[in-house]
């Protein structure tokens, strides 16, 4: 069987038949512009998520190739992917559990803030803004002012700010719709489907196996989790660790808002 496993997302986006095109080619993934959203194509050197579809083994395609979904499967290049393989859904940790976390979250999780590539900030520190929107529990300002942020596919900021989405989603339940949270969000598409999975409680593999560690106040398991999301990507993986020990730390324990808060 060439296809390993597919995330839960990419699995739904594929029930929605019909032409689409290769939007980008890189090693190890080929993103999917497909009519019901966009999947990643890659291969088990990278873990599993949301919207990956992961094969043995990349076709040969270039960006603007037409790829299909129909009855049979995934049609890219020359080759047919049946859509039989196992779907991946991810766990969360239950709301006590990770909420209860938050002091282990602030002494084992390292605190190396990503390149937001804001000036006049250095080493361990956050810019004012993003504090504020953090201990306000401001959701859509929090995305408004780490949406696009630094270097990258899918820039530090966005990944920060996924895994602070995938905390609030555990310790205050359901999330307003992605499309609230995100709407003025200044990323790539590529980086807004992954944010958005994030908002709905999934991410990439790692990522859940590190809640699932703090939830257990298990440090060895948390350091283990810690370096094999710190693999993914240059600096995905960590911005990503970081959101997380940044939402545990620094979110009130009421809700999220939506408009701001006043002084």
């Amino acid at each position: 069987m060439n296809l390993l496993d597919v995330g839960i997302d990419a699995s739904e986006i594929m029930r929605v038949w019909g032409c689409g095109r290769v939007r980008a080619v890189f090693d190890p993934a080929i993103y999917l512009d497909l009519p019901g959203g966009l999947v990643v194509l890659t291969t088990s050197a990278a873990p599993r998520g949301p919207l990956h579809v992961r094969v043995r083994g990349l076709p040969a395609v270039s960006r603007g190739d037409v790829v299909r979904v129909d009855v049979d499967g995934l049609r890219i290049s020359d080759q047919l992917f049946p859509l039989d393989a196992p779907v991946w859904a991810p766990q969360l940790p239950t709301q006590v559990s990770l909420a209860a976390a938050r002091d282990v979250a602030g002494a084992w999780l390292p605190p190396v803030v990503p390149p937001l590539g804001v000036t006049g900030t250095a080493g361990a520190v956050l810019p004012a803004d993003v504090v504020a929107a953090l201990r306000w529990g401001d959701l859509a300002s929090l995305g408004q002012r780490l949406g696009g942020r630094g270097p990258g596919l899918t820039p530090a900021g966005d990944d920060m700010l996924a895994g602070a989405l995938l905390v609030a989603r555990v310790i205050w339940g359901r999330l307003p719709p992605p499309s609230d949270l995100l709407r003025d969000v200044a990323t790539n598409d590529i980086a807004l489907a992954f944010l958005r999975c994030a908002a709905e409680g999934r991410c990439i593999e790692p990522a859940h196996d590190l809640l699932d560690a703090l939830a257990r106040s298990d440090a060895g398991a948390t350091i283990r989790a810690l370096a094999t999301l710190s693999r993914f990507g240059s600096s995905s993986g960590a911005a990503l660790a970081f959101g997380v020990r940044a939402a545990l730390t620094e979110f009130p324990t009421l809700g999220p808002t939506l408009s701001g808060h006043t002084s």
